[in-house]
């Protein structure tokens, strides 16, 4: 399997297909699996790469200072690409935008969907969350902070009976890979030293499509909202009956507006 080692990480990607590239960012409370079904069926029209961030999957820290915004330009270095489209979910959207607007030369075409923002006015139920989730993880409870970020995110008040059991494993297995992987101590170079997203996005020109799902936390629907009025060349979709990471919950749909956004 290929492993890029990068300046404090040790990254898997995997690549497929031929035409212009789609790098595929994952969110934070998934790992690249949640690009299954997307990275099979846009590479018979792309050339695609999906990887696991640092910490999640099957890619570890290996200590020191890291810098996400290196490491996408080394991997597509390794790849031989040198501009790309990027798909990029929640955590990973935040990720990208950082990388965008450090190097704008490099991206095409960015769709984010339920992207975090970084400095944002958080509702008290993400800040409850928040301090819930790291009681749990303090405490060891793995299996208990997985199943609340189920909660919070994929469920929220909707019949557990009307989402597919396999959506819910796959999220657990995820989150359950990322909590129980030792990690050494690291800090992350972009955090402490680039200004905030919300005052850069004005500075963005390439087009951008703005994907949320209709169930998704209110958060996230504002921060969607707030793309959507602040990015010049941005076009919003809702996804209909969807929550966080609406990919695995309405493929098809969310296939043919990536095919129409990264075709145009």
């Amino acid at each position: 399997m290929p492993f890029l080692n990068v300046s404090g990480a040790t990254i898997y990607f995997e690549s497929k297909g031929h035409g212009p590239h789609i790098l595929l960012i994952h969110a934070g409370i998934a790992d690249s699996r949640m690009w299954e079904n997307e990275f099979h069926s846009l590479a018979k029209q792309f050339h695609v790469t999906r990887f696991d961030l640092p910490g999640f999957g099957q890619s570890s820290f290996t200590g020191g200072t890291f810098s996400y915004t290196k490491l996408i330009n080394k991997l597509l270095t390794h790849l031989s690409i040198n501009q790309t489209h990027i798909l990029a979910a929640s955590f990973g959207g935040k990720i990208a935008l950082n990388f965008v607007l450090e190097h704008p030369e490099r991206c095409l075409r960015l769709a984010l969907q339920s992207s975090a923002i970084g400095t944002w006015d958080f509702s008290q139920e993400l800040q409850e969350y928040d301090e819930k989730e790291e009681q749990l993880l303090a405490q060891k409870r793995f299996e208990q902070a997985a199943e609340l970020n189920y909660q919070t995110w994929i469920l929220r008040d909707r019949n557990p009976e009307s989402l597919d059991p396999k959506l819910k494993k796959l999220v657990i297995d995820m989150q359950m890979a990322a909590f129980t992987r030792p990690e050494p101590p690291f800090s992350v170079e972009e955090e402490a030293s680039m200004p905030p997203i919300p005052d850069r996005l004005s500075q963005l020109k390439l087009p951008v499509l703005v994907i949320i799902g209709e169930n998704d936390v209110p958060d996230f629907q504002n921060i969607s909202e707030f793309f959507n009025q602040t990015i010049v060349h941005s076009e919003k979709m809702v996804i209909p009956n969807a929550a966080h990471l609406a990919n695995l919950e309405a493929p098809e749909l969310i296939n043919q507006l990536l095919i129409s956004f990264f075709h145009s």
